[in-house]
C-alpha cells in the first residue's frame, strides 16, 4: 500500500483531538495490566446520560462456544415490515469491552439502518485467549440467525458488524462457517478491523501513528496482541489474521463494506483487507474516512464523520435490497 493510498488530507478533527488529549492523561493499558485496564475502560466508556434515545433494550442470551453469553438487544421503532438484524461485537483488542463500553454505537446503528441489533458479550482474553472470540462470534451468529423469527426480524436481511477486534471477530466468524458450515448472511460490516497480527509496527500507518499521538499505539496494539495470542504460531491462523487467508476461503464472503480512519495504526489492515476480498471476487465497499482516528464511530461528541459513517452503513444496506 502506497503512502499517497492513506494519505491525510484533513486535519484530526478537534473533538477526537479532544478525545486524545483526555486518554494521555490516563494511566498506559500496558502499564497497569488487564484487570485494572479492563475496569479502566468500563469508566472511560461510561456515559450514563446523552444516548441516543432507541425504542427499546432488553437483555438476553446468545450462545457461545462454550456456553451462554450475555447480550442486548436494541430495537427499532416499530414498522409494518420486518427490520434488519444487525449482529454487532463490540471492539476493545480482544482484551477489553462490554455492550456496556459501545452501547452507543449500537444505538446509532439502530437509529441509522432502522435495523434491530443484538450486540453480543464475546469472552476475553487473556482469561479466554485465542480461538475463544472467534469461535464465540461464530456460535452466536448461528444462534441468532435461527432466532430470526423470534426477533421478528427479516431472515433474508440478517447482517455481521463489529469495530476494530469485534470486525476481526465478525471476519473470523464468516471464515469459520466458510464451505456451507455457517449461515448465509447479507453482509458484513467491518469498521477498522485489526488484519495481520504478524505485522504489527510495520507499515505506512505505524510509521506515522504508532507513537500513539492521535490514539491506539503501537505498544497498545502489541499488549492486545500478547494477551489475546500469546502463541505467535496463531498469528497465521486467518481467523488471527485474515489477511493471511487463501483467496478461495474468502471468495464465499457475503458483500462486505470495509471502514478505515485516516489517523489510525490499522488504516493499512484495513485497506489491504478490503483490496484481497475485491481480489477474491467478493462485492466489497471501501470508505476511508478523513480527519478521524481510531473508535470515531463511538466518539461521545461526534464529529460530522461519525454520523456520516453511520448513514454510509444504511445506504449500503439499502443498496443490497
Amino acid at each position: 500500500m502506497a503512502n499517497s493510498d492513506l494519505a491525510t488530507v484533513e486535519p484530526l478533527h478537534p473533538l477526537l483531538a479532544e478525545g486524545v488529549k483526555a486518554r494521555q492523561t490516563r494511566p498506559a493499558f500496558p502499564d497497569i495490566g488487564p484487570e485494572a485496564a479492563k475496569a479502566l475502560f468500563e469508566a472511560m466508556q461510561a456515559n450514563p446520560s446523552g444516548q441516543p434515545e432507541v425504542a427499546g433494550t432488553e437483555e438476553t442470551t446468545v450462545a457461545g462456544a462454550e456456553g451462554p453469553l450475555s447480550a442486548r438487544i436494541y430495537r427499532p421503532e416499530a414498522n409494518a415490515e420486518q427490520p434488519p438484524l444487525i449482529v454487532y461485537l463490540h471492539g476493545g483488542g480482544f482484551v477489553l469491552g462490554s455492550y456496556d463500553t459501545h452501547d452507543r454505537n449500537a444505538r446509532r446503528l439502530v437509529n441509522a439502518t432502522g435495523a434491530l441489533v443484538v450486540s453480543v458479550n464475546y469472552r476475553l482474553a487473556p482469561e479466554a485467549p485465542f480461538p475463544a472470540g472467534a469461535n464465540d462470534a461464530f456460535a452466536a451468529v448461528v444462534d441468532l440467525v435461527a432466532r430470526a423469527a423470534e426477533l421478528g426480524v427479516d431472515p433474508e436481511r440478517i447482517f455481521l458488524a463489529g469495530d476494530s477486534a469485534g470486525a476481526t471477530l465478525a471476519i473470523a466468524a464468516i471464515l469459520t462457517g466458510r464451505d456451507g458450515r455457517g449461515p448465509d448472511l447479507a453482509g458484513l460490516v467491518a469498521f477498522y478491523p485489526v488484519t495481520d497480527m504478524t505485522a504489527i509496527g510495520a507499515g505506512v500507518s505505524y510509521e506515522a501513528f504508532g507513537d500513539g499521538s492521535v490514539g491506539l499505539s503501537e505498544a497498545d496494539m502489541i499488549w492486545f496482541r500478547d494477551l489475546y495470542a500469546p502463541d505467535p504460531a496463531d498469528w497465521n491462523d486467518p481467523r488471527c489474521s485474515p489477511l493471511t487467508a487463501e483467496l478461495a476461503d474468502l471468495a464465499g464472503f457475503p458483500p462486505t463494506l470495509v471502514f478505515t480512519a485516516a489517523y489510525d495504526v490499522l488504516a493499512e489492515d484495513g485497506a489491504l483487507f478490503a483490496a484481497r476480498l475485491k481480489s477474491a471476487g467478493v462485492a466489497t465497499t471501501y470508505l476511508h474516512v478523513e480527519g478521524v482516528n481510531h473508535g470515531f464511530i463511538g466518539a461521545p461528541n461526534p464529529p460530522p464523520a461519525t454520523l456520516a459513517t453511520y448513514e454510509a452503513v444504511a445506504d449500503w444496506m439499502k443498496s443490497l435490497g
